[in-house]
């Protein structure tokens, strides 16, 4: 029973894990979005394909605080 326990705590872990890097993951997204960037959907393009190069993610993530609001 205890087993169990164990294994529905390290689910749970897991999925929250799992929320908080992909949260991290479209950060700059997340930010181009809320400052209504013209370019939120292209951010999001290259952040999608290419964030998972630290070099594309931090140069979207200074691409999504420098683009111009619509």
């Amino acid at each position: 029973m205890n087993n169990m326990i164990d294994h529905e705590i390290n689910l749970v872990i897991l999925i929250l894990l799992g929320i908080v890097v992909l949260f991290i993951y479209f950060l700059p997204t997340i930010i181009a979005s809320g400052r209504n960037s013209v370019a939120t959907f292209l951010i999001f393009l290259v952040n999608l394909f290419g964030g998972w190069t630290i070099a594309l993610w931090i140069f979207v993530f200074i691409w999504a605080f420098l683009s111009k609001k619509k």
